[in-house]
């Protein structure tokens, strides 16, 4: 059988790769995939180096991804509840860019009927967006706040927005994506360089919203999570980030603030839950996955190439890309 993929021989290059693979053993199911999503910021952060490896246990030469959809090809000998031809998705630690991915059978989740594989893709995303929501544990009628409207930001919103969450107040630098915060439910939207927009809201609110939620992964983005969140309030940062930060102590602890970190590979039963929902959520569209209609790329060597070069260049006019494998 014969696997292609994407395939990182070094640091900073990525090609087109085919090998010879056997069938599944043990737990593992084999997924004939139909697509892969590039994940820009983790993807980035274990193709520069493998600084950032430590979370998968690798370095290179290896085969990246980490979000697959497909159809189950053959299973392992100790599998039992899946069976060739079972629509799924699976959340390998890495090689999900490929046409065949292994995977360990407590990775492999059922996609409902009315889901289109292409929607369910962003599950890893979505599962990201609701395990930090999950983790604020906000109640009907709470305020939120989400800095950074990418994928993860727009999933958030509408996923605050099904859970009865009000005001959701959204931020991002980039008019695209504030636009697209709106369209998810947004009930306030704002430049988080607007200083004056921002002091207001903390004044409406009499001090802050109940949670704040860092999605950006920056620095600037932690700081104003922590300014925007009320005394005794919660902040949470969900971004995966191995540099240094700087964070404005005096106002955490002025707040006496909870402030979370938020790596879901630490909390395994509350991560599958988050993907349940996010699935359980698209099947009775009470959210829906980002418009992808033109971000869906044949994996070939020259695409692979061209776009983990904007990976690279953290370009994120790409916007979420998608391998069709078939």
């Amino acid at each position: 059988m014969l696997r292609k993929s994407v395939y990182w021989p070094s640091a900073g290059v990525a090609e087109y790769h085919e090998e010879e693979i056997s069938d599944p053993t043990g737990k593992f199911v084999l997924i004939a995939t139909q697509y892969s999503l590039i994940s820009q910021s983790s993807e980035h952060s274990w193709f520069v180096n493998d600084k950032a490896h430590v979370v998968l246990g690798t370095t290179f030469p290896f085969i990246p991804g980490y979000s697959s959809a497909g159809v189950v090809e053959a299973v392992g000998p100790d599998v039992t509840r899946f069976k060739p031809g079972d629509r799924v998705i699976g959340s390998p630690v890495y090689g999900a860019h490929s046409n065949y991915t292994y995977v360990d059978e407590n990775a492999v989740y059922a996609v409902p009927d009315n889901v289109k594989l292409d929607d369910a893709v962003f599950y890893n995303l979505g599962m990201t967006a609701l395990f930090t929501l999950d983790k604020a544990d906000l109640h009907l009628g709470q305020s939120v706040a989400i800095i950074g409207a990418g994928v993860v930001g727009q999933i958030a919103i509408q996923a605050a927005k099904a859970n009865g969450l009000h005001p959701i107040i959204a931020f991002d630098i980039q008019e695209q994506r504030r636009q697209a915060a709106q369209q998810a439910g947004a009930d306030i939207v704002l430049d988080p360089n607007d200083e004056a927009a921002i002091e207001k809201v903390i004044g409406d609110l009499a001090g802050g919203v109940d949670a704040a939620l860092d999605v950006s992964g920056s620095n600037a983005g932690m700081n104003l999570a922590i300014h925007l969140a009320r005394p005794l309030g919660k902040v949470v940062f969900c971004t995966a980030n191995n540099d240094q930060q700087t964070l404005n102590y005096g106002e955490f602890f002025i707040k006496n603030l909870t402030i979370l970190g938020d790596f879901v590979n630490t909390e395994m039963d509350r991560q599958r839950r988050a993907i349940k929902n996010f699935l359980w959520l698209l099947s009775t569209q009470k959210i829906s996955a980002p418009d992808h209609h033109d971000t869906i790329y044949q994996p070939t060597d020259e695409n692979i190439k061209m776009l983990y070069g904007k990976v690279l260049k953290h370009d994120n006019t790409i916007n979420n890309p998608i391998f069709k494998w078939r």
